[in-house]
């Protein structure tokens, strides 16, 4: 993974218009204001300090695979501000019938390190980096696998089963140091960033913070960055803490006084975010691109940058979609795994079509061999190898095999004579990022639910509040960060009257927990009275539950010709928070949400539920449907519901008695 594509994948402008900036620095501040030049960072400690970072941090996966008996993995690892990386960590975990291993870290042509692999289950390893070259910020090596195997096996390849060096973290020496200058405070790698709002945040403040936290988000995409937000007021300090490690801390102030300004003034730099309506987009803009690094000073305002502009395209290539190493090599047979992510597609999609180019090693006559095309472990295409060793085919994707992001395996598979243990050459299976990908957009998405999100947000998405204020925007915030974690491009919210995100016709996100829906938005579960209620398209199902049993709610609704989000409860905002923490405490939750619903209620964890699995659309209410219908409908609901209802009638009668 090279850091240099992710931060170009990560700009937010482009190049359409003009771009003016003018940065007010040194003296003259910020409009006027006299910016505070920082102390320089004190000296590192006499003995180094490690910090270990793991790999999923840098976005780089919890899973390094070796396959075969020779691999090559290349990384590049950033020099963190005051700290150098100093050994590469992790535990491997060797296939079977292996008798010996090295693995070996180089940079450039200089030989860094390397080590014998030790043969029991999950060993540690600790390679160390050294003298590794750095440009630009970071160093860039190789890691390097051989194995041999058992005497009197014939193995030539593990498929299936490769060597994987797992939690791999880079440990770095020396003492963080803290950013002095806007241009120095993003660093490459973020952990946490947290926001400060006033107590009782002005509809611009909280525009702003949803603006900012997205941008974060999608800067450092693939980066599990922790979201913070909160309110300053009452006389607390601002920071009110020590920044952590890989840490950044802002402020966000509605002020005539428009720009950025870094100051020490509590326990950690603080970066204040100052500007009007019409301002504060540009400074949010100004410090999330490139060009915050040339502002070398504690104080800096961008003028007018301009929006990039996010039109979906009609024809992307898959180098478009972040696919540009698709070529394997391995003997019998080759797979090559191709991800298709809607959201970089920028749109909801259906009738997708691949016009497949790429080549493979022709085979001798004394084999033959076929091209295979899976997607979800079924078969979409096939055809026989030839001995042009060219691959040009258009592959059409069934929209029910769609999600949100698409697997597709071309794998080629030969068969005939053999030449013995270790005489087979291997077969070099390679497609072209350059290889097309058409579609059309899907009304309503395909497929639809969570798992159209946030593809079904792009590019612009409206935000709606029905209580504005801290805790609606906090909400919002974790609900918008949430979805700009699933893509690399960057969501557009616009804060809205909640009226107005309601009645719209573009994407939106509401926040209503305490439980007022407008009628004209009707969620696929709701409760009016003792009475809960379940639709799917025009079916209807309905049940009446004594006690009345408290829940909260995220829904996805297809709702006047596009996606609305609705977070809301049985007037009890607080289930909504218990959602949110709930999905905030692993970061992959989002990605595996499916339905149309989650729901929590009790003490229970949320739970999904698709009323599309259980309704067969159909005219009518409830009176239409039988009775059995109607209990394996809501049985997935009720289910939980009523084991709380059950406990609270239990709890009853033993007070009755």
């Amino acid at each position: 993974m090279a850091l240099s594509s992710s931060r170009s994948r990560r700009r937010l402008f482009g190049s359409v218009g003009v771009l003016v900036v003018s940065f007010v620095v040194g003296a003259s501040g910020l409009a006027g204001a006299q910016p505070t030049e920082l102390d320089p960072p004190p000296p590192p400690p006499a003995e180094a300090v490690p910090a270990a970072v793991p790999l999923s941090t840098l976005g780089m996966g919890r899973v390094l695979a070796f396959p075969g008996q020779e691999h090559e993995v290349a990384l590049t690892l950033p020099v963190l501000p005051g700290l150098a990386p100093m050994e590469l960590v992790g535990t491997v975990q060797l296939p079977p019938y292996v008798a010996r291993g090295t693995l070996e870290v180089t940079s450039g042509d200089r030989l860094l390190d390397r080590v014998d692999l030790p043969l029991e289950r999950n060993a540690p390893v600790r390679l160390s980096l050294a003298g590794a070259e750095v440009e630009n910020s970071a160093i860039a090596v190789t890691l390097s696998s051989a194995l041999v195997p058992e005497a009197g096996t014939c193995i030539t390849d593990w498929l299936g089963r490769p060597m994987t060096l797992s939690d791999p973290a880079v440990e770095y020496s020396g003492r963080e140091a803290q950013p002095t200058t806007v241009a120095e405070f993003l660093p490459p790698v973020l952990r946490r960033v947290t926001v400060y709002l006033p107590e009782r945040p002005s509809e611009v403040e909280s525009a702003a913070a949803l603006k900012m936290l997205t941008a974060v988000v999608a800067r450092y995409d693939g980066q599990p960055v922790a979201v913070d937000l909160r309110p300053m007021g009452g006389g607390a300090a601002v920071p009110d803490h020590a920044p952590e490690f890989l840490e950044r801390q802002i402020a966000i102030a509605e002020s005539a006084d428009t720009g950025l300004r870094l100051t020490a003034d509590g326990p950690g730099p603080l970066l204040t975010v100052s500007g009007t309506r019409d301002t504060l987009p540009d400074q949010i803009r100004l410090l999330t691109s490139d060009l915050a690094r040339i502002a070398l000073t504690s104080g800096a305002t961008a003028v007018s940058l301009p929006a990039a502009p996010q039109l979906p395209p009609e024809v992307s290539t898959l180098s478009d979609l972040g696919e540009t190493r698709l070529s394997a090599t391995a003997v019998g047979v080759v797979s090559v795994d191709i991800g298709i992510d809607q959201s970089r597609l920028g749109r909801p999609t259906r009738d997708i079509r691949v016009r497949l180019l790429g080549n493979y090693t022709p085979l001798p006559q004394t084999l033959n061999g076929q091209i295979t095309v899976t997607a979800r472990d079924r078969q979409i295409d096939s055809w026989p190898v030839d001995a042009s060793g060219r691959i040009e085919r258009w592959i059409e994707i069934p929209d029910e095999l769609l999600g949100r992001f698409t697997t597709l395996t071309v794998t080629l598979a030969q068969t005939g004579l053999t030449h013995g243990c270790g005489l087979e050459q291997p077969v070099v299976l390679t497609i072209d990022p350059a290889s097309e990908i058409t579609g059309v957009e899907a009304k309503p998405p395909v497929p639809p639910g969570f798992q159209a999100l946030p593809q079904a947000m792009l590019p612009t998405v409206r935000v709606g509040m029905r209580d504005p204020g801290f805790a609606d925007t906090r909400r919002a915030a974790r609900i918008l960060v949430g979805m700009q974690r699933l893509t690399p491009v960057p969501l557009r919210p616009e804060l809205v009257s909640f009226d107005t995100a309601v009645r719209g016709t573009d994407p939106a996100v509401l926040i209503a927990a305490d439980g007022d829906v407008p009628e004209s938005i009707r969620p696929p579960l709701s409760r009016s009275g003792d009475q809960i209620t379940v639709y799917s398209g025009p079916a209807r199902a309905e049940l009446r539950i004594d006690p009345l049993i408290p829940f909260g709610s995220l829904q996805t609704i297809w709702s006047n010709d596009r996606t609305v989000l609705v977070a809301t409860s049985t007037e009890e905002p607080e289930r909504v928070d218990r959602i949110l923490d709930w999905l905030d405490g692993d970061p992959d939750r989002w990605s595996r949400l499916t339905g149309n619903v989650l729901y929590q209620t009790g003490d229970r964890d949320p739970e999904y539920f698709d009323p599309h699995e259980v309704i067969v659309g159909r005219p009518g209410d409830s009176a239409d449907i039988p009775v059995a219908r109607i209990l394996t409908i809501v049985g997935a609901v009720v289910l939980a519901l009523g084991l709380v209802a059950g406990l609270l009638i239990l709890a009853r009668r033993r007070r009755d008695h």
